[in-house]
């Protein structure tokens, strides 16, 4: 568990990012139940999911309130859970307190930021970490400590935003026109300050010693078929570590 000495040494937008999903913790897992959050969360389960292999230990960093920890679960997989926002782990331990079920172990959850992964000697055969990395001030030395965790041949799926994303670009632009006025609109992009491509994921993979399986495409207003035309916000990057003996 990191203290809050380790969280006040952390770099200003990510303590600015854990302040403000604290703020939000409550009522987060209730948004994947409409609008862009329920799409982002279909195409999770719809066509991320169905590409890696769900089964035995896996780590969701940046859990939020657990969500997609309990995907992950429901599906096989025996699943931690970190965030650094106490509130966010306090909101997911709520949702599988007292629940009973044979069908599948349920995920545990601890209050654990990105940075303390690194030098910890657990190992996975899985990690998620969705739209975490670009709230960070080195994410390219945190995408390393989560392909570090991984046992190898484990598969890492993180999702960051795409630096070309139309809508992305305009809520920039809103951002920036409106903030004198004090609007608050898209508050999450004063501390979500890096973005890449898909060449840039893939080469940050290959870079760690990944092989990149997939690298896919999600907006939660652009439909898929508009995406050639129009970048999406999201890439999703699924990639594997290789085993033992296998060349990188």
């Amino acid at each position: 568990m990191s203290s809050m000495r380790d969280r006040l040494a952390s770099p200003a937008p990510f303590l600015e990012a854990i302040a403000y999903h604290d703020h939000l913790a409550a009522g987060w897992d209730q948004r994947y139940r409409r609008g862009g959050f329920k799409r982002r969360a279909d195409f999770f389960e719809n066509k991320v999911l169905p590409m890696v292999r769900a089964g035995g230990d896996w780590l969701d960093v940046g859990c939020g309130s657990g969500f997609f920890s309990r995907l992950l679960a429901e599906r096989g997989a025996s699943v931690k859970g970190v965030d650094g926002s106490a509130e966010m782990i306090a909101a997911a331990r709520s949702y599988v307190s007292g629940t009973a079920t044979s069908r599948y172990v349920l995920p545990r959850f601890e209050v654990q930021t990105i940075e303390d992964l690194a030098g910890q000697a657990e190992r996975f055969d899985g990690v998620i970490c969705l739209n975490v990395i670009e709230y960070l001030k080195s994410p390219e030395s945190r995408f390393a400590d989560l392909t570090a965790a991984l046992r190898p041949g484990g598969t890492l799926v993180v999702s960051v935003p795409n630096r070309r994303s139309l809508v992305r670009g305009l809520q920039l632009s809103l951002r920036a026109a409106i903030k004198p006025l004090g609007r608050g609109a898209f508050a999450y992009l004063d501390s979500s300050s890096n973005s890449w491509t898909r060449d840039d994921v893939a080469a940050m993979a290959a870079r760690t010693g990944l092989e990149t399986v997939a690298i896919l495409g999600f907006d939660p207003i652009i439909p898929g078929l508009a995406h050639a035309l129009a970048q999406p916000s999201l890439l999703y990057l699924i990639c594997r570590k290789p085993a033992a003996g296998e060349a990188s």
